[in-house]
């Protein structure tokens, strides 16, 4: 499987490149400073292991230290799934399983950082504490 941006985004982007390099340089800045923020508090998760983003709006750490660990409510993590599903209705947000992804994403999960950074903030203060209640 492959996406791709839709075709009609095609001459913003073009507009974007060539007519629009202060508000570029705004939102790259903003970009930059959430992947800052974000690189940051999963550095202080145990058992996240990421890779510092540079260039998209998420980050892929690897969980699969969790594996074999039940969540407070029993939920058996075997997988990245099993991880996406508990930090959905456990945890109340949302990453997308690396299995999806295929080859050695399988270990990871996909968090998005397309937002404000009280969201960031609240959403890694929530899947810390998803992850310290794994036994």
């Amino acid at each position: 499987m492959t996406t791709n941006i839709t075709s009609f985004c095609y001459p913003a982007i073009r507009v974007a490149l060539t007519e629009c390099a202060e508000e570029v340089e705004t939102m790259r800045r903003a970009f930059a400073k959430r992947a800052e923020l974000i690189y940051d508090r999963l550095s202080r998760i145990p058992g996240a292991v990421c890779p510092r983003p540079n260039g998209a709006f998420y980050v892929f750490p690897d969980i699969s230290a969790h594996f074999g660990k039940r969540t407070s409510k029993g939920r058996q993590i075997n997988s990245a799934n099993d991880f996406a599903e508990a930090a959905l209705e456990e945890a109340l947000i949302a990453v997308v399983a690396g299995e999806d992804f295929g080859g050695r994403g399988r270990n990871c999960v996909r968090i998005s950082f397309a937002c404000s950074e009280e969201q960031i903030e609240k959403g890694m203060e929530r899947l810390g504490a998803l992850i310290t209640s794994l036994k």
